[in-house]
């Protein structure tokens, strides 16, 4: 494996040698197969958001080649699907040969890869990898992610990678043996077995490890004899695997609107602007160097699903976190109209570009081009649009250099 040339370790270090074109027949149809598999870039997203690593790539390893199936580039290295390294040289070939999972957090401070071509060609530092195998047991190749930069990776990450790879490995063989019948979409009821299963290894395989973390991480919390430097070593393993559940939550949603079912709801009385002071009260605990202003106006009673608005309020605000100055006040209004209750969420900054606004509410898509700690997997919005059409709502959004950027959501009291 590789990572960008300009990262590497000296001016004078050769650029990655990348092979294009090269690829034979055989590997093509590999390429292709990984690139139909329909969850691959939200497989990819989701290993990099949940490691803090920029580049993550599934790549067909053999004793004598190594190639890129698919790859998620956040570091602008130029890897493409198709393009080749010399076998020898990746860290991918040590998971081959092994038919173990691999991490690295230091390449050229660690006394294994001391003399490793990687380190010295390609300028990577952290790695973490676990090999693919097609259902029937054949191994295909790895599935990993790196950086230029040291990283602190815990082993727990592998059992993560583990699933995504059983996953990946499970749809890579139904896409070979379309392409052997010529056939474009797998029959509706072998689709529906595939999405079942991606529901379950997400809900059930990545949810029970990602508690175990968090448990783990918060029971060592309580320890009295913890100094500084560990006691933000697991703030940040607790605010990692919040993260993760979060995303890991916004999958599972997604997944359930793209199999053609309705958001489960729960709707019961309550009050919007009770909720609404629960959730910044929450967030400005996450983030007490932000000032979160609220104010509640008029009747905010009505029938609603009280964790699916509070998960509303909660990606709108942090959507507006991400991506407003760090001294901008972020203001959140609740105001009871005859019929409805208006929820508003505003903040100054850099407007959304105007291009991006018709699909600012797809899957996968972010109101920003910018990179760095602003990146997020582009469900959040996509997520709030689909709650609020359950509710028959409606939501839109209003973002200029003037104004700053607001969402203005509109919920019905009843339906």
């Amino acid at each position: 494996m590789s990572v960008t040339p300009t990262l590497a370790i000296s001016l004078e270090s050769p650029a990655p040698d990348i092979r294009r074109g090269h690829t034979s027949e055989p590997l093509d149809e590999e390429v292709a197969a990984v690139g139909r598999i329909e969850a691959i870039k939200t497989v990819l997203r989701v290993l990099l958001r949940t490691t803090g690593l920029r580049l993550a790539v599934v790549s067909h390893v053999t004793a004598e080649s190594w190639t890129c199936c698919a790859v998620l580039d956040e570091m602008n290295f130029g890897l493409e699907p198709g393009d080749t390294l010399e076998i020898a040289t990746t860290f991918c070939n040590n998971v081959r040969s092994s038919a173990a999972p691999l991490l690295i957090t230091h390449a050229s401070a660690d006394p294994r890869f001391t003399n490793h071509p990687a380190p010295r060609l390609y300028g990577v530092e952290s790695y973490i990898a676990v090999p693919v195998y097609r259902r029937n047991g054949s191994f295909f190749g790895v599935l990993c992610a790196v950086d230029a930069k040291p990283a602190e990776l815990s082993e727990d990450l592998l059992e993560i990678f583990r699933h995504l790879a059983d996953l990946v490995g499970y749809q890579l063989e139904h896409e070979e043996e379309l392409g052997q019948r010529d056939a474009q979409l797998l029959g509706a009821r072998e689709a529906a077995q595939l999405r079942e299963q991606l529901i379950g290894i997400v809900s059930h395989d990545l949810r029970s490890p990602l508690n175990a973390i968090s448990l783990s991480a918060a029971t060592l919390m309580r320890r009295t004899d913890l100094d500084d430097r560990a006691r933000r070593g697991l703030t940040r393993i607790l605010d990692s695997a919040d993260r993760a559940n979060r995303l890991i939550l916004d999958l599972l949603d997604f997944t359930q609107v793209r199999m053609g079912k309705a958001l489960p709801m729960q709707r019961k009385p309550m009050d919007l602007h009770m909720l609404a002071q629960q959730v910044v009260d929450e967030m400005q605990l996450a983030a007490p160097e932000r000032p979160l202003v609220l104010h509640c106006e008029g009747d905010g009673r009505g029938d609603w699903d009280g964790d699916r608005i509070a998960q509303v309020l909660t990606n709108l605000l942090t959507n507006a976190l991400k991506y407003s100055p760090a001294d901008a006040d972020i203001r959140i209004e609740t105001r009871g109209e005859e019929e409805a209750v208006l929820l508003r969420v505003s903040n100054g900054g850099a407007p959304i570009p105007a291009h991006l606004l018709p699909t600012l509410f797809e899957p996968l898509t972010r109101g920003t081009q910018s990179g760095g700690a602003q990146r997020s997997i582009g469900l959040g919005l996509f997520i709030v649009d689909q709650i609020v059409r359950a509710h028959c709502g409606t939501v839109e959004v209003h973002s200029t250099v003037e104004a700053g950027t607001t969402f203005d959501v509109c919920l019905p009291r009843h339906v």
